[in-house]
């Protein structure tokens, strides 16, 4: 097979750059390990998602606008969001859609176990076991991996590495009476018996809720912490289903080499503090894609383009979240310390307007000089 571009990871990112590069007509293959498969994640994606990327009404099952955080002493600060809301999908739904547009755009889908690659004279040769049997070699001229935190197509072409791996671990419960009050409410906890570097979660889905924690301390078990979280919550259903994963929590040092674009969990672009991967991923599928197409299109791009531009609109975005995170995630004083700010009204506006498209909002210098004061506070309390 010969095609102008492999993308490797039929997930968020990988879909999302297959549809772009089909659209304008450069031959696709998009190769998928199993198209029934399904990335454990909370599926929260904000509306500025919904909005860019088309995503049709029926894929989110909920549109949440309550969320309630827990400090560990058990105070809790309750917010809305009277402008927006949190949208819930299921990730095998939404995943597959995705692969499904970028085929009806022209890209093929092709399943199977990606083997290899190998840098050629004109591109790339990708072998590919495939599920009905056999192997498939694949020469491209450009390659776009998308195949998650530990990227095979990183590591055979030598990338940096990804570095601050979390684990996650999430169990599926069926809504019930004794869960139906999450029914529009997701909570987080931020408390180290649940989590002690990130935060454990309430998601709720159409026909059942996601509850989960992560850490990126390698040293403590995720499962206990998991169990410990179930029983905190006082939960007496059991799950129905359980998936666990590892996250990237830092972007690699590149992820652009020679005709080889990483974009999602294999560029590292989950965001330190919340955890969020989707959009992200998305995004940086279709920025690839974009400076692929101009750069083919000769105007003179290189691709190197894609992750300076990244880095530039979202840069600021990782780096505030992870200061965030190493100030305020270290012991449950300074979470106690965290929550407490969360109770302002202007940090709750700012969080939403910023959490919904992606942007730091600015806020008038009183507000900012009142939410710099009240940080150094907490922090002082926190220690």
């Amino acid at each position: 097979m010969i095609v102008d571009v492999a993308v490797v990871g039929g997930g968020p990112a990988g879909a999302s750059a297959a549809n772009e590069l089909a659209k304008k007509g450069l031959s696709t293959v998009l190769i998928e390990r199993n198209l029934s498969n399904a990335k454990p994640c909370g599926g929260a994606i904000p509306l500025g998602l919904i909005e860019e990327f088309e995503i049709p009404d029926f894929l989110v099952e909920r549109k949440v606008t309550q969320m309630a955080v827990r400090s560990p002493k058990g105070k809790v600060v309750t917010m809305s969001m009277p402008h927006g809301f949190v949208g819930m999908v299921r990730r095998e739904r939404f995943d597959k859609f995705l692969r499904e547009r970028a085929a009806q755009h022209g890209a093929t889908l092709l399943e199977g176990k990606f083997r290899t690659i190998k840098e050629t004279s004109n591109g790339y040769l990708l072998s590919v076991d495939v599920k009905d049997g056999g192997t498939v070699e694949i020469q491209s001229k450009y390659v776009i991996g998308a195949d998650g935190a530990n990227s095979k197509v990183a590591l055979d072409l030598a990338f940096p590495p990804n570095e601050f791996k979390a684990v996650a671990i999430q169990q599926r419960f069926h809504l019930c009476e004794e869960l139906s009050r999450y029914e529009n409410l997701v909570e987080i906890w931020y408390d180290g018996e649940v989590s002690p570097d990130f935060y454990a979660w309430v998601f709720p889905k159409a026909d059942h809720i996601a509850i989960g924690t992560g850490t990126e301390d390698g040293t403590v078990n995720v499962k206990k912490l998991q169990a410990r979280f179930i029983e905190k919550l006082g939960i007496q259903s059991k799950p129905y289903y359980e998936e666990a994963a590892k996250i990237p929590m830092h972007p690699r040092k590149a992820f652009v080499k020679g005709n080889a674009m990483l974009v999602g969990d294999a560029a590292g672009l989950v965001t330190p503090s919340n955890g969020e991967g989707i959009f992200f991923a998305m995004k940086s599928g279709k920025m690839a894609a974009e400076t692929l197409i101009d750069h083919v299109k000769g105007k003179g791009l290189p691709l190197a383009m894609y992750e300076k531009n990244f880095r530039k609109q979202f840069g600021i975005i990782f780096t505030g979240l992870g200061v965030m995170q190493w100030l305020y995630y270290r012991n449950d004083r300074l979470r106690e310390s965290f929550v407490s700010i969360l109770r302002d009204k202007h940090v709750q506006q700012i969080s939403f307007d910023s959490y919904l498209y992606k942007k730091m909002v600015p806020a008038p210098l009183w507000v900012q000089l009142k939410i710099t004061a009240k940080n150094l506070y907490h922090l002082a309390i926190g220690k």
